[in-house]
Parts: C-alpha cells; structure tokens; sequence
C-alpha cells in the first residue's frame, strides 16, 4: 500500500486526535471520516457522540455497539413508495 504524508494545522490535529477511537490509527480515523461523509452515520455512531457531550465515554464503545446491534437486528427493511406532493 502506497503512503503519502500530509500537513495540517495543529487545531485540526487536536480536533482529529479528539475524534480518533482507542487503537485506531490517523488512517483508520480518516478513511471512517471519509466514508461517513454521506450524512448518514450509525447508531452506533450517535451514541459515541453522545457520550462526548455528555462526557461519560467509560462504556461508549460497548454501549454504542449494543445499540447498533440491537437495532440491526430489529430493523426490517421496507420500501416506501415517494410521491411528490
């Protein structure tokens, strides 16, 4: 795999270092950013977000991957028929 270094400002550093989870690296970080781009994150995703408002992140990462996976395993998928109004 190809490696290429970047220069950022050290507020955006502290920013992503702030973002980044326990034992992922700067790539993992970004590459996860990049994907979640589209707006849509998971459940997962707005309980560890959470946790950083609330300041309570001790279980996030358990927490956050029960719920994703409770609501995985619940979620049925449906079509919904999109009239404009």
């Amino acid at each position: 795999m190809a490696t290429k270094t970047i220069a950022v400002d050290a507020e955006v550093y502290r920013k992503l270092a702030g973002r980044k989870r326990e034992s992922e690296s700067f790539t993992k970080l970004l590459d996860r950013l990049a994907d979640a781009d589209n707006g849509h994150g998971t459940c997962a995703d707005a309980v560890r977000e959470a946790a950083a408002v609330w300041g309570n992140s001790e279980n996030c990462e358990t927490e956050a991957d029960k719920f994703d996976s409770v609501v995985s395993t619940n979620r049925k998928s449906t079509e919904w028929d999109v009239e404009k109004l």
